[in-house]
């Protein structure tokens, strides 16, 4: 298996772990986009409070080595969660990034 496909593995699991962590909730109903196509991966209605979420679902991934600076300074970052960020228009949205909850 291609390292492309073990992403897309990656992400369609870490997509099932965050919808079954909402379903958790009676309070909210879960969507999915069509095709999974897009910005958003997950919206969800309270169904009391009536407010819509829309999130970005990332897998977790973590550094395998060390960063050096140009200077030759060794940041030790190797096994630390990558933080993803926002586009510009996933901020004007309001859409939010979330990863699964860690398991143990």
């Amino acid at each position: 298996m291609g390292h492309r496909n073990k992403k897309v593995i990656s992400g369609i699991m870490a997509e099932l772990e965050v919808q079954l962590e909402f379903t958790e909730d009676p309070e909210l109903l879960v969507f999915i986009p069509l095709l999974g196509l897009g910005m958003v991966d997950i919206v969800t209605l309270n169904r009391v409070t009536g407010e819509f979420k829309a999130y970005d679902v990332k897998a977790r991934s973590f550094r395998e080595s060390d960063y050096v600076t140009k200077e030759g300074y060794h940041k030790r970052t190797k096994g630390k969660l990558i933080h993803r960020t926002r586009s510009e228009e996933q901020m004007r949205l309001g859409i939010e990034i979330i990863y699964p909850k860690e398991k143990g």
